[in-house]
């Protein structure tokens, strides 16, 4: 049995005949359809003008032309790259929204569906690949579903295949999957890694979040994990995969991920490797789901956190920089989990020797995790408990993990405020 020979189309033209009003979503993070995406930042001022809702777009997708010549509006729940330029320019609104509620109030109300896939397999089936999270969902949904075809898009198992049949047209990708590259972790996010790494306890699953500590905390599990059977749930990362080989080893049932975020060697040792399967939000962010899972700990960064215990992620100085993500969907899942723990790490000062932990939070700036929705937060200089603690012990356990040249100052702003 051969695999069918599907009418490839170019993106411009599989794009001609959008209707005004039209409402596109498009694939996340190392999914992005980045040749559909350019081929709608191509279209001519005198085009109907549509609108986009995106979540993590990676790469370059090239569309702030079609949005400053009106053809083109864009919402984004997870701003990134030129997303977020184009947002602090005015150009995109931020769509505050968790993960899980991406099909109810984005894919229910889509029109058309840009999704990124790998050529078929003989039985006429496509992979998403990398990303899970919410594809199939928006392939059922839209009224209209464009699927961009690339040989680099990993065969990946679990729930990401795509029959030939629900796609309505096919363009022929020339543009190479859009990675991300883990970052080099500093001594701080070691430090805070190595100290995260002795709240988990044996045998628990555990969810991490992007950036230098969540990659520095996957290597610290890598190192550790192993003898203690953690396990990994959510996303899986160039550092995770050597815990990834450790849970297959044991025999364990494979890791379930919503997106595989890495480079060009985690998309190659994927391929066709069955220690990962890829499901959507609702199957693994959903927190009544994470509840059934013993000692679930959720760990997310954060760009700074009050001494009340206010955590702020997705904001700077009122600027957007992220989103919710799926951050808030897991940290309510651990609290529901037997034995679960949601934990904020955090290196204690910024690049500039900013403390990130706080007296207040600007105004402009947006509360990502209510005071009473964290365990534990977690600095370079220690563990500061909020579970079960009033709040003035909040208050002190969280200036004691600020860097020391900060206390003082974080005292008396507190006091003075009353805190």
């Amino acid at each position: 049995m051969t695999a069918p020979t599907l009418d490839l189309v170019p993106a411009a033209d599989a794009l001609s005949d959008l209707v005004a009003g039209s409402r596109i979503v498009a694939g996340n993070a190392c999914g992005t359809p980045l040749a559909l995406l350019r081929a709608l930042g191509d279209r001519a001022p005198s085009a109907p003008r549509v609108s986009l809702t995106v979540g993590l777009t990676l790469g370059d997708p090239g569309l702030r032309a079609a949005v400053e010549n009106g053809a083109l509006g864009i919402r984004s729940w997870h701003v990134h790259g030129e997303i977020r330029g184009m947002l602090r320019d005015g150009l995109v609104e931020y769509l505050p929204l968790r993960l899980v509620d991406v099909p109810s109030v984005v894919l229910a109300h889509t029109d058309v569906a840009f999704v990124r896939l790998g050529p078929p397999d003989a039985e006429g089936y496509c992979s998403l690949g990398p990303s899970a999270s919410f594809t199939r969902d928006a392939i059922r949904h839209a009224g209209l579903v464009i699927a961009e075809i690339s040989d680099d898009v990993p065969r990946t198992a679990g729930d990401s295949r795509v029959h030939v049949s629900e796609i309505d047209r096919f363009v022929d990708s020339t543009v190479d999957m859009p990675r991300y590259e883990s970052t080099t972790p500093t001594a701080s996010a070691i430090t805070v890694a190595r100290l995260v790494g002795g709240l988990i306890p044996d045998r628990a699953t555990v969810q991490l979040g992007i950036g230098a500590i969540g990659d520095a905390l996957a290597a610290e599990l890598s190192q550790s994990g192993a003898s203690r059977s953690i396990r990994l749930h959510g996303m899986v990362s160039d550092p995770m995969i050597p815990l990834v080989r450790a849970i297959a080893e044991r025999g364990e049932p494979p890791v379930q991920a919503v997106e595989l975020l890495g480079s060009a060697g985690l998309m190659s040792w994927v391929d066709g490797n069955a220690v990962i399967e890829m499901r959507d939000s609702q199957s693994i962010h959903h927190p009544a789901v994470i509840a059934g899972i013993r000692s679930f700990v959720s760990v997310n960064s954060a760009v700074a956190v009050d001494v009340r215990g206010q955590v702020v992620a997705e904001t700077v100085r009122g600027g957007v920089i992220s989103g919710v993500g799926g951050s808030a969907d897991f940290s309510e899942g651990a609290h529901l989990s037997p034995g679960g723990m949601r934990i904020i790490a955090l290196a204690s000062t910024t690049a500039k020797g900013q403390s990130t932990i706080v007296a207040s939070h600007g105004t402009g700036d947006l509360v990502t995790a209510a005071h009473h929705s964290v365990d534990a937060v977690v600095t370079d200089h220690g563990v500061a408990w909020l579970r079960g603690r009033t709040a003035a012990e909040r208050r002190d356990n969280l200036i004691s993990v600020a860097a020391p040249e900060h206390r003082d100052a974080l005292a008396a702003d507190a006091a003075a405020l009353r805190i």
